[in-house]
C-alpha cells in the first residue's frame, strides 16, 4: 500500500504541474541565435523550459519510487536511468498534446488519463525491478506504453517541419530513451543496453534526415521512422536475449517488408 501512496503522490504533483502549464499565460518571446553557421529560432522558450522541468519532475518521482524496491539489486545510475524514460517522456507528450482538445470537458478528461498512465506506467516498471515479480502484463505494458509514446513523438516532431538540425536530433533522442526503457534487462547488461540505444537513436537520426528531402504526408513519415524503431528494437531484444538467429532476421524481413508496403498505399 505504502508503494501506491508513493505513486499517487508523485502522479498528483505532475497532473498540478500539467494544469499549471496550460492555465499560466507565458510571455510572447522570439529567441534567435546561430548554430552551425545558420540561424536558428525558438518560439515561447519558458514554455519549453516548463514542459522539459515537468519531464524532469516525472522522472524523479519514478527514481524516489523504484529505489525503495527491496529487491533493488543494483543503484548505478545507468541501470537506474531506464526508469526514468517513459514516465518523463509522456508527461513532456502530454504537454504537446493536451492543448489539442476541442473543450474543457476533452482536455481535463484527457487530464485525468494522462494521470491514470502515469500511475500504471510507474507501477508496471516498480514490479519489473526483478525478474521475478514481472508479469507478463507488466511487459506488455511496457511493450505497449513505449511503442505508443514514440510513434506519437515521431509524428509530433515529423509535423512540426523543422529543420533537420532540430527534428533528426531529437527524433534521435527520444528513440534512444524509449529503446534504453524497452531494451533494459539486467543489471549487468546496462553497457550492451546503452550501446544499443545510441545505435538505435543515430538510425532514426539518419532515416529522419533522409525523409526531411522527401515529399510525404506526417502519418506515412512518422509510421515510416516508427518502422525502422520498431525493427531495430526486436532485433536488439533478440541479441541481448542471445536468440537472434537467421529465421528471426527473416522473420523481420517479412513484417517489414509487409509493412512497408501498406505504409506507401495509405
Amino acid at each position: 500500500m505504502l508503494t501506491y501512496e508513493r505513486i499517487s503522490g508523485v502522479v498528483s504533483l505532475t497532473l498540478i504541474g500539467l494544469a499549471l502549464y496550460f492555465v499560466l499565460n507565458f510571455p510572447v518571446q522570439v529567441t534567435s541565435f546561430m548554430l552551425l553557421g545558420s540561424p536558428l529560432t525558438i518560439d515561447s522558450p519558458q514554455r519549453w523550459l516548463m514542459a522539459l522541468l515537468l519531464g524532469v519532475l516525472a522522472m524523479a518521482g519514478a527514481d524516489t519510487v523504484i529505489r525503495t524496491h527491496p529487491s533493488l539489486s543494483s543503484r548505478k545510475l545507468g541501470y537506474l536511468a531506464t526508469f526514468w524514460v517513459l514516465p518523463g517522456l509522456l508527461v513532456i507528450l502530454a504537454t504537446q498534446t493536451l492543448g489539442l482538445a476541442p473543450s474543457p470537458l476533452a482536455w481535463a478528461g484527457g487530464l485525468v488519463i494522462v494521470g491514470l498512465l502515469l500511475w500504471l506506467t510507474i507501477l508496471t516498471e516498480f514490479r519489473q525491478v526483478t525478474p521475478a515479480g514481472s508479469s507478463l502484463w507488466s511487459r506488455l505494458w511496457q511493450q505497449f506504453i513505449g511503442y505508443a509514446i514514440a510513434l506519437l513523438f515521431f509524428i509530433v516532431i515529423y509535423q512540426s517541419r523543422s529543420r533537420s538540425l532540430i527534428s533528426a536530433t531529437t527524433i534521435m533522442l527520444v528513440g534512444s530513451m524509449v529503446a534504453l526503457s524497452l531494451l533494459r534487462s539486467t543489471p549487468e547488461q546496462i553497457s550492451k543496453t546503452w550501446l544499443f540505444a545510441a545505435i538505435i537513436g543515430l538510425s532514426l537520426g539518419q532515416v529522419t534526415w533522409a525523409l526531411n528531402y522527401w515529399r510525404t504526408g506526417t502519418l506515412n513519415a512518422g509510421l515510416l521512422i516508427f518502422l525502422v524503431f520498431y525493427v531495430l528494437v526486436g532485433v536488439a531484444q533478440q541479441q541481448l536475449l542471445g536468440t537472434l538467429t537467421r529465421r528471426t532476421l527473416a522473420e523481420f524481413g517479412a513484417i517489414s517488408a509487409i509493412a512497408l508496403a501498406v505504409i506507401l498505399n495509405l
